[in-house]
């Protein structure tokens, strides 16, 4: 069975969430074991994809915080998304909900 590429499928897990929202690096882990990918390049090249969903206004962060366990790297920021009505709204137009 094919796997839905990664922006929609980084879309339902954010909306499995509601308004709790999700940490970056929950997200990370979670679509590199869906995936079956490993190493920093997956690692980052998610934070890329969750920075043009920002960016696009479909997700929006709801809290930050410092990353002291190094997971992308201590110092930098980690953040927890959730998605907006714009959001849930362009899931339903791309059936991706």
């Amino acid at each position: 069975m094919k796997k839905l590429h990664m922006k929609g499928r980084i879309l339902q897990l954010i909306s499995a969430r509601h308004d709790e929202g999700v940490w970056d690096w929950e997200l990370t882990d979670a679509l590199m074991s869906e995936y079956g990918l490993a190493g920093p390049y997956w690692r980052g090249n998610t934070r890329v994809t969750l920075t043009d969903l920002f960016s696009t206004g479909i997700i929006e962060s709801v809290e930050e915080k410092l990353d002291d366990q190094g997971y992308f790297g201590v110092g930098r920021v980690l953040f927890k998304f959730r998605l907006n009505a714009f959001g849930r709204q362009r899931m339903l137009d791309t059936e991706l909900a």
